[in-house]
Parts: structure tokens; C-alpha cells; sequence
């Protein structure tokens, strides 16, 4: 269904709306540079799926996999992605406005240079993921992994981490990203071997 929907938007220059596409296995499709308005994806597989370029309006992302798939600069605008899996994700200069991520998995993902916007990330997973250059002043994150995460450049301040994992996390040598960083006193420990300090 989702191939002849794209074949007609493209001859007809016109966007994807108002659809359910439902346990569909997609592999190399060229998504890309296209609008998708209250569009819902429902357990879809996507195998080396381009989505570059690509705005997500009030769409949604349920029990889908698009591991490895690329995003980049993608727009998301009151989206939602629940129970997904999107390991090894290109997602470098995309923009999340009002959006929500929800039991998913992005481990390996590159969100480096992406801006983030009143927007939640509850019980996912970002480990070893990248998150560099990025501003994620309006991210809400919630018992989310954070584990080695790369947030080189990325200033944290104003962002509550207190109930999320944060170990071994990369930053610069100044140390600058964690100035204003919220986090509780027990995840102290996870950041002062930044210092070059040992705790005996």
C-alpha cells in the first residue's frame, strides 16, 4: 500500500495524509522530501529506508523498526514514537517540536545537530548514542538510557537527567555542556571521573 501511496504523491506532487499503513516490510524505498500529515505506521518494518528531508505532522510511529534508516534533517511536529526500534538511526539535524518517544530504542543513533523542542523521550533507550552539537534545552527525558552518550558541545543546562542513566557520557575537556545540568546527588558519582578524580 505505502509503495503505491508513494508512487502517487510523487506523479501528482502531492504529500501523505490521513493514512493507516499497517504491518508493511519496506526495504531501500526513497521516503524522502515529503510531508506526512496524521499518517499512522502501525508494526512496519523499513530495511535502508531514506526518510531525509522528510516533516512528520501529527504522525505516528507504533511497534515499527527502522534500524539503520536515515532521517536527516528531517522536521517532527507533534509526532509520536511508541514501542519502536530505531538502532543505528540517522537522525543528524532533525528538529522535534511537541513530539513524543516512548519505549523505544535508538542505540548507535546519530541526533548530532538536533534541536529539540517541549519535547519527551520516557523509558527509551539512547545508549552509546550520538548527540553532539545539539540543543536539547526543551528535551523532557524520563527513566531514558543515556549511557555513553556523546554530548560533546551540547549545552545540558536546565535539563533534568535525576531519573535517567548517565554513565560514561562524553563531553568536552572544559566540562562546559554540564554547568546547570539537573541530576541527583547518587549521579554524582557517574560524572566526577570527568574531573580526574578517584573515589577510593
Amino acid at each position: 500500500m505505502l509503495e503505491q501511496q508513494l508512487h502517487r504523491a510523487r506523479t501528482e506532487e502531492r504529500d501523505l495524509e490521513d493514512l493507516t499503513i499497517e504491518g508493511e516490510q519496506l526495504s531501500g524505498l526513497d521516503l524522502s522530501h515529503l510531508e506526512y500529515t496524521r499518517v499512522r505506521f502501525h508494526k512496519c518494518r523499513f530495511e535502508r529506508c531514506d526518510f531525509s528531508k522528510a516533516s512528520f505532522y501529527e504522525t505516528v510511529f507504533e511497534g515499527c523498526d527502522f534500524s539503520n534508516c536515515s532521517f536527516l534533517d528531517t522536521v517532527w511536529n507533534k509526532s509520536t514514537i511508541c514501542g519502536c526500534k530505531g538502532d543505528g538511526g540517522k537522525f543528524i539535524s532533525s528538529r522535534w517540536k511537541d513530539c513524543t518517544l516512548r519505549d523505544s530504542t535508538f542505540r548507535y543513533g546519530n541526533f548530532s545537530k538536533s534541536l529539540w523542542t517541549r519535547s519527551s523521550l520516557n523509558d527509551c533507550d539512547f545508549k552509546e548514542a550520538a548527540m553532539a552539537e545539539a540543543r536539547v534545552g526543551g528535551m523532557e527525558p524520563h527513566h531514558t538510557s543515556f549511557q555513553s552518550v556523546d554530548f560533546f558541545r551540547t549545552p545540558l543546562k536546565g535539563v533534568d537527567l535525576s531519573d535517567c542513566q548517565i554513565q560514561g557520557i562524553t563531553v568536552s575537556e572544559s566540562l562546559q555542556e554540564l554547568r546547570g545540568l539537573r541530576i541527583n546527588p547518587g549521579q554524582a558519582v557517574d560524572l566526577v571521573h570527568l574531573m580526574g578524580v578517584q573515589l577510593l
